[in-house]
């Protein structure tokens, strides 16, 4: 609706796990404008359901690869169609790996390449303003039905609220609403991939510095120079972490809530978080998405340490049927 009142006849966005690029693809489809969804070959192999839905509902898609014959495969594994429809849309860049930091700057660059036509749509808290600050507050509404909901089941307020934290959207979402409310802890929790020490991670707020990308100020994963190091993906041989947790910062106003220590950050590993998502299926008959899992994970280490009868709410913030197809493949036969 910004974008029509705007004059824009054309909507970019990027995605990682592909929901954001789901969304987007449905409005743009309601509001009859043009979509193009960056998305990095990495994230496609492995959303596929999500690439058939953005290609249903009419989203042009822009593949971020590393070479031609990775790309080739890629589109094979989607939908045989897929490369006849797809070939004139393809963004050929030769020094990256196709992720969702990939595929964010290329949304970027060609949003300022084309300013009279196309806007711009984050499905994140960080980038330029005022999209941190807009996306926090259309995810707000986590938090506000999280409180109604307390208060309704309680008769007051929760005493701790988790969520995990990539670039931020989902934990901002739940903690905004009670930021102002000193007496819930607010914790947020990070991919420790194979482990702080291994330097294979996404765990920005915990070993990372301030700089700036992607037009903001916050803290980054970069190196002695501020050159941006890539967050971790684990190999072939172990499942990989959320895709929506492998960006190399998080948003500024997160990292402002690390500043002032009103958020507490903590951090759990790949294994934990498939163990996480493996108990909850289980125990709930719930699928929670393996970013949302990570925040699961550490409720081993939190409980224990809380008074007894402590409300505590988990932000579930995204569905795991998008992750079976990595977990039975990579992880499941690794810690059952």
């Amino acid at each position: 609706m910004i974008a029509r009142r705007l004059g824009c006849s054309r909507v970019v966005a990027a995605t990682g796990a592909g929901q954001h690029g789901v969304a987007t693809a449905a409005a743009c489809a309601k509001l009859c404008l043009e979509c193009t969804v960056f998305m990095g070959t990495t994230d496609i192999e492995k959303q596929s359901s999500n690439v058939l839905s953005m290609k249903l509902l009419g989203a042009q898609k822009s593949f971020i690869t590393n070479s031609f014959s990775e790309m080739k495969i890629l589109l094979q594994i989607i939908s045989p169609d897929t490369i006849k429809y797809s070939s004139t849309n393809i963004k050929f860049v030769s020094s990256l790996e196709g992720t969702f930091q990939d595929a964010s700057s290329e949304a970027i660059r060609n949003w300022v390449e084309n300013l009279e036509t196309t806007y711009y749509l984050s499905g994140t808290v960080v980038g330029p303003h005022p999209s941190p600050v807009m996306v926090r507050e259309f995810q707000s509404v986590i938090g506000k039905e999280t409180r109604r909901q307390a208060k309704r089941l309680w008769g007051g307020k929760p005493d701790v609220l988790v969520a995990c934290v990539g670039s931020g959207s989902n934990a901002l979402g739940l903690f905004h609403e009670f930021v102002g409310d000193e007496d819930v802890r607010l914790v947020g929790v990070e991919a420790a991939g194979l482990g702080l020490d291994s330097g294979k991670h996404s765990a920005t707020l915990a070993v990372g510095d301030v700089g700036v990308y992607h037009g903001s100020m916050s803290y980054l994963l970069q190196d002695d120079q501020g050159q941006i190091l890539r967050p971790h993906s684990i190999g072939p041989h172990i499942c990989l972490i959320g895709r929506g947790l492998e960006y190399p910062g998080v948003g500024p106003e997160i990292s402002f809530l690390k500043e002032t220590g009103r958020v507490e950050f903590y951090t759990a590993t790949d294994k934990e978080a498939i163990q996480a998502c493996m108990l909850l299926s289980r125990l709930e008959g719930i699928i929670p998405a393996l970013e949302a899992s990570h925040a699961l994970a550490f409720l081993d280490k939190l409980v224990p340490i809380l008074h007894d009868g402590a409300k505590v709410i988990v932000n579930c913030s995204g569905r795991g049927d998008k992750d079976i197809d990595t977990l039975i493949q990579r992880g499941m036969s690794h810690y059952t």
